[in-house]
């Protein structure tokens, strides 16, 4: 973990121009300076430095009080005055510090994914600013190797404001390139070719005091004079430096990479993720939590499935499009917009999976309900619904229970790893299959019989939904070892 290795960080937030970005921009709902220590507590830095501009720390203060709840860190926020020379003032603010820092402007977006990476390179004896594995430019022309991931190239749709180092590929055969060679390498935006710098680095308290720079780029060119400088690679890794002039549509892309989730089903991914994406960020722009819309999903599915006890064609063809809406749509929403904003928590996932339970959970309740007053055999709809209700209850309680012991936050996750460890027949048949049961394609299937006008289909469709779901989770809970026994069993098993 990166609080294992790197702990604490210096936050540059100078950038207080009229024009361009500044660190109070806002991109995916939050300005940069918030981004920044949101995805640095959640990647486990524990203390953060803060410099800005004489007379904006009230400002820097009130700003990070908006989502004081959501990090965990320590902060402190020190004006430069305007006759102080930024290094000084590193020096001073980092001066009892004797163990490995971050340090970086808030002229980017920065996610987790970066600060984890980060965490490998905490044994380095000389300062070192991060590279991205894998891309490159030739002659102005972004190339990516064969292993590059797809969904990653957005991030070098514009490299023209990114910083760029005069080496060839070849310096991504190790982790790290040292660059004390005779002639310094060259370190500019304007390069034609070389690789992408991301613009932040590692380095201790002695790196920074023997140094005069006036901004971060000062910084990196005094450590290449000097012949200390050291390359890091890293790859999947979300960030993107941002200059104001970025179009609307590159940062929408930008994060709806982010965004997009890989292992939804595919009818989630084809369909309803059309859907979903331009709601999605209109609550972000609108400032909802993921939380709060889980909340609407859960009075969307209550008002739905009132409906049920209307007796009339026109009543079940409303739930249909309001349930499908909330269960197929904003069931992505809340998922995605928690991606983009960095609200990713386990309380959170746990909150989302028990929405998924009520969504088919609650009409069930509804159609007993109206079963029991309209047919003439209203007690077996009761009695069936109270030892299905009893079943899958039991199922996901013991299910969600596993979940926590594995430490997973979401069915999905823990069904892509136990797909991974079966094999035989029934897996590749399974496989075929999966594309037409897993996901939003369930829902899907309700709404369809819904327009058939028959609630006791409906009824009966959700019983045989929710049986075979139950012993699909207890035969997850019977087969699937946990880490912890996987290398009990592994030990047992290895010859002695």
């Amino acid at each position: 973990m990166m609080s294992e290795c790197i702990a604490k960080a210096v936050l540059i937030a100078l950038n207080t121009e009229p024009v361009g970005t500044t660190y109070d921009s806002v991109y995916g709902g939050e300005t940069l300076l918030n981004r920044a220590l949101i995805a640095m507590s959640k990647a486990g830095i524990r203390l953060v430095k803060i410099i800005c501009t004489d007379g904006q720390r009230e400002k820097i203060e009130l700003m990070i009080n908006s989502v004081r709840k959501r990090i965990t860190l320590k902060y402190e926020v020190s004006e430069l005055r305007s006759d102080e020379i930024l290094s000084k003032k590193i020096s001073c603010v980092v001066g009892k510090w004797d163990d490995l820092f971050l340090i970086f402007e808030t002229d980017k977006i920065v996610h987790p994914t970066f600060f984890d990476q980060a965490a490998k390179f905490h044994s380095q004896k000389k300062p070192l600013l991060f590279a991205c594995k894998n891309v490159c430019l030739n002659d102005g022309r972004v190339a990516f190797a064969g292993s590059f991931t797809e969904k990653f190239k957005v991030i070098f749709n514009n490299t023209n404001a990114f910083t760029k180092i005069a080496l060839s590929k070849n310096a991504f055969q190790n982790a790290t390139c040292d660059l004390a060679t005779p002639h310094s390498v060259e370190i500019s935006p304007d390069l034609k070719s070389g690789i992408i710098s991301t613009d932040i680095a590692v380095c201790r308290r002695s790196d920074v005091q023997n140094i005069a720079f006036k901004n971060f780029a000062d910084m990196i060119q005094r450590w290449n004079e000097k012949n200390v400088l050291t390359i890091g690679f890293l790859e999947k890794a979300w960030w993107l430096k941002v200059t104001g002039k970025e179009s609307k549509e590159q940062i929408t892309e930008f994060f709806w990479r982010i965004a997009f989730k890989e292992i939804s089903g595919e009818f989630s991914k084809l369909v309803n993720s059309k859907l979903s994406k331009p709601i999605t960020f209109l609550f972000i722009r609108l400032g909802f939590s993921p939380n709060a819309i889980s909340i609407i999903q859960l009075i969307l599915f209550l008002v739905s499935s009132s409906f049920l006890l209307v007796n009339q064609y026109w009543a079940m063809i409303i739930f249909a499009i309001i349930w499908q809406f909330a269960a197929g749509v904003l069931d992505r929403c809340d998922g995605e917009t928690a991606r983009v904003r960095n609200y990713e928590s386990e309380v959170g996932a746990r909150f989302d999976m028990l929405i998924d339970d009520l969504r088919f959970g609650l009409p069930f309740v509804f159609l007993t309900i109206a079963q029991y007053r309209e047919s003439q055999q209203g007690l077996i709809y009761v009695f069936v619904a109270a030892i299905t209700f009893a079943w899958y209850f039991t199922a996901v309680v013991l299910h969600n229970r596993f979940l926590r012991r594995a430490g997973y936050v979401s069915h999905q996750a823990m069904g892509v790893d136990f797909l991974k460890m079966q094999e035989g027949a029934w897996l590749k048949f399974f496989q075929r299959i999966q594309p037409f049961i897993k996901g939003d394609i369930r829902t899907f299937y309700i709404f369809l019989l819904t327009f058939l006008g028959h609630k006791n289909i409906l009824f009966w469709m959700l019983v045989a939904y929710a049986w075979p779901l139950g012993a699909q989770y207890f035969f997850t809970i019977k087969k699937f070892r946990l880490p912890s026994e996987r290398v009990w069993t592994s030990h047992l098993e290895s010859p002695s």
